[in-house]
């Protein structure tokens, strides 16, 4: 039987693809607008990685994470029906406590792997006076799947 550890390293590619341009967006969209809603992407069995977003049919222009979460959630669930998907991840503004260190916020992003791998990874920042914002080094941990778009651990 396969550790987390182990399938960690064996997927950690399927990470990277998929978590590196939700920071990136991420990263873009605090240093423009200061804030960004939830935000998906999915890596396919080809190895394309594609964005996804979602929106609520909402007529007021403030729309909030709490309404466009479940529609990414259900959004990305039926995307793994309709296409072979390997990997999600969501990314998403938080307020984290890390072990022995004072809250900060954090670019969260939740990787759901088919084949059973979730994983939180989180990027700390902070906005800085007249300096935008610095960011710390990305630290992971094991998680709860929320979209659970496949069976448990489909290889």
């Amino acid at each position: 039987m396969t550790t987390p550890d182990e399938l960690y390293l064996e997927v950690k590619p399927d990470i990277e693809a998929v978590a590196n341009p939700l920071f990136e967006f991420s990263e873009q969209c605090l240093r423009k607008r200061g804030n960004f809603l939830p935000h998906a992407a999915v890596l396919d069995a080809v190895g394309k990685v594609g964005l996804v977003a979602a929106a609520p049919d909402t007529k007021n222009d403030q729309t909030n994470s709490t309404e466009v979460l479940p529609l990414l959630h259900d959004g990305l669930r039926a995307q793994a029906i309709e296409r072979e998907l390997v990997a999600i991840g969501i990314a998403e503004n938080v307020t984290i406590t890390p072990v022995g260190q004072p809250s900060t916020q954090a670019v969260k992003v939740l990787l759901e792997h088919r084949r059973g791998l979730v994983v939180a990874l989180y990027l700390p920042f902070k906005k800085q006076f007249l300096r935008g914002y610095s960011f710390g080094q990305v630290f992971t941990v094991l998680a709860s799947g929320e979209v659970n778009a496949w069976p448990k651990a489909t290889a």
